[in-house]
């Protein structure tokens, strides 16, 4: 089945890459190859937000198109907006979607969770841990990975210094890093760039200056109010990358997550160092696209490996990293999804 229109309730603004990939780039792939018209609806107490929502929320709710869907994305408070499409998914069960790709069950109070999960028609998940939650309370779940959008940033051979890049929220992965990561390049003598994109917080740089300071031999560039929405500029700035890295702490958060910033990393022909967990497995083809890393003695084993590597072989294995968006392309995301419909 094809929708002829999708009503789309994000659950934030356009910072989150779930609300900009899950929700409104693919919105407007699926006009573009499907011919589906939606509605993209953000909470927020701007006027015209407030307007906005309840144009579309009155629309789905009074004169709701034939052959339409809902989407709940991510709804998880308890607030007037959580409240009033509760109240929408009372009135117009049929055709709605749970849309869910984090593990916020484990980060928040989880009643308006469940709530959704199991009383929308169906729910797609963004990864294989998700679905077994999320199967506990629906019996209609499939699993939709997070997609990349199509861009022109694309690795074309290594840099004279060696860069090793790491892209994403600081904040929630600092523990990963500091444990599994940074000890890697503490104890190493490689002359190396380490660029970090998402360090926010002031307390953080200066702790990561300590660690990295400028007298050592790591070259350490934090990148200064990273500008999210602005994708093309983002994908430029990975594609300086020698090698993406993706440690990741073996907990239920991450476990859950849709390795996004593994797919970024590919998405530019950059290979990748992850840790195998969650995501991480179903994409990194060890040996092909990058490496698994256990701990930092093995992440600095690949590291030393990709140091010392010739051009012939880092640029077969770009080509295969660039070979992997298949996997994970708008297009196929768009295909799962109406697919999914029919679950």
């Amino acid at each position: 089945m094809k929708p002829s229109h999708i009503y789309w309730f994000a659950h934030y603004n356009m910072k989150g890459p779930c609300v900009r990939y899950r929700g409104k780039y693919f919105l407007e792939a699926l006009n573009h190859k499907h011919g589906v018209s939606s509605s993209f609806v953000m909470p927020g107490y701007h006027p015209l937000n407030i307007l906005h929502f309840i144009r579309v929320y009155f629309s789905a709710l009074l004169f709701r198109k034939t052959g339409s869907l809902i989407v709940f994305q991510k709804i998880y408070t308890r607030g007037i907006y959580a409240h009033a499409l509760k109240f929408l998914l009372f009135i117009r069960r049929k055709g709605t979607i749970y849309d869910l790709d984090d593990a916020y069950h484990l980060k928040f109070p989880p009643v308006t969770i469940f709530h959704f999960l199991k009383h929308t028609a169906l729910v797609s998940v963004g990864s294989e841990e998700l679905f077994k939650f999320a199967a506990l309370n629906n019996s209609r779940v499939f699993v939709n990975t997070s997609p990349i959008i199509p861009h022109p940033s694309i690795k074309t051979k290594k840099n004279n210094l060696f860069t090793i890049g790491w892209i994403g929220f600081y904040n929630a992965h600092r523990e990963s890093l500091e444990q599994l990561f940074f000890p890697a390049l503490i104890h190493s003598t490689l002359r190396v760039r380490l660029v970090m994109m998402g360090v926010t917080k002031s307390e953080h740089k200066t702790c990561l200056r300590g660690l990295f300071p400028v007298s050592g031999n790591v070259d350490l560039e934090i990148s200064e109010e990273v500008d999210w929405e602005n994708e093309l500029s983002v994908y430029h700035q990975i594609s300086r990358f020698d090698v993406g890295i993706s440690p990741l702490l073996e907990t239920g958060l991450n476990k859950a997550k849709s390795a996004f910033k593994l797919k970024q990393y590919l998405s530019a022909g950059v290979p990748v160092l992850a840790s195998p967990v969650g995501e991480n497995c179903n994409f990194l083809q060890n040996g092909y696209n990058g490496y698994f890393c256990h701990n930092p003695n093995e992440f600095f084993t690949r590291i030393e490996q990709f140091y010392d590597m010739p051009d012939e072989l880092y640029h077969r294995m770009s080509s295969q990293a660039l070979q992997s968006v298949a996997e994970f392309s708008m297009e196929k995301y768009c295909h799962t999804f109406l697919d999914g419909l029919n679950n």
